[in-house]
């Protein structure tokens, strides 16, 4: 068995249990591998020292962040076949990723979001408020259906796969009044012939990642407010922000809005963002210092 065979059988195992776009990933991480050893790469040759050397190049080159991207995903294909018998080790595990410098996630303003909002066609602001208003994952939204919405309770259901093996899972979130009138507004535009709550008008289904609106969809709206690009991501984090300044939500509850299985990352967010107003109160002030030493 050589690299090509290996991976093969592992995609062939995935595809069906993994997110597509997982799924494409690591495709596209073995296939550069293959096109760096010319397409020929026995396992029985494949040792820590040659996959050393693809990983300096591709830090070169992409960074690296790339590199250890590809070495992760060259540890799981590794790892899984050893539980297959396939090879006896995995020299991936042998490897020390880079240093990598930290990302500093740009997070946007209230400001710019207002400027957006009031750039947006009526259309593309009833797709970002409801991002807003929810925090969700722009998936999440992609996929909501008008049996998600329930008015009666004023709560949305929103779903999502990002957890262990691709499951879907649901989370509860109460409607915030003006979500509440944008979805009812909506419903009342709906296309009765589509289930779901932003329908693309060309294919009479849901949007979907491919698509101009969604696809170009911040990138044209902050150009048209002049304000810099940001992206749905971006506003989960500014509503993580908002709701942990705000000191009226625990952790916990942060956690559970966002949807993320783990409280570590939750944690994460909120570090990013986090600074400690209080401190500051340490300083002297000069000013009354002045005062005193004038008296």
């Amino acid at each position: 068995m050589d690299f090509a065979d290996l991976a093969n059988a592992y995609l062939t195992e995935i595809e069906d249990r993994r997110k597509r776009n997982t799924y494409i990933f690591k495709r596209g991480v073995f296939r550069r591998v293959l096109n760096f050893f010319n397409n020929r790469l026995p396992l029985e040759e494949l040792d820590r020292v040659l996959l050393a050397g693809y990983l300096r190049v591709q830090k070169d080159e992409r960074g690296a962040k790339a590199a250890n991207r590809d070495r992760k995903e060259l540890s799981a294909l590794f790892t899984w076949g050893i539980r297959h018998e396939f090879l006896y080790s995995n020299p991936a595990q042998l490897i020390e990723p880079y240093a990598e410098e930290t990302y500093v996630r740009y997070v946007p303003s209230a400001e710019d979001i207002a400027a957006v909002r009031m750039a947006a066609t009526k259309e593309e602001r009833q797709f970002i408020d409801t991002l807003y208003y929810t925090a969700a994952r722009i998936s999440e939204i992609i996929n909501l259906t008008w049996e998600d919405v329930n008015f009666e309770a004023k709560a949305v259901r929103l779903w999502t796969s990002k957890r262990r093996g691709g499951n879907r899972e649901a989370r509860l979130i109460y409607m915030h009044r003006n979500l509440e009138k944008l979805l009812s507004d909506a419903w009342n535009e709906r296309d009765k012939e589509s289930p779901y709550v932003f329908t693309n008008p060309y294919t009479g289904s849901k949007h979907n990642r491919s698509n101009d609106f969604i696809r170009f969809l911040f990138r044209r709206v902050c150009a048209r407010a002049g304000v810099k690009t940001f992206t749905a991501h971006c506003i989960r984090h500014h509503v993580a922000s908002r709701l942990a300044d705000s000191r009226k939500a625990t952790h916990r509850q942060i956690q559970m809005f966002l949807g993320h299985m783990n409280i570590r990352t939750t944690e994460t967010y909120l570090h990013e963002l986090d600074m400690d107003r209080d401190i500051v109160d340490a300083f002297d002030d000069p000013e009354e210092d002045e005062k005193i030493a004038s008296k």
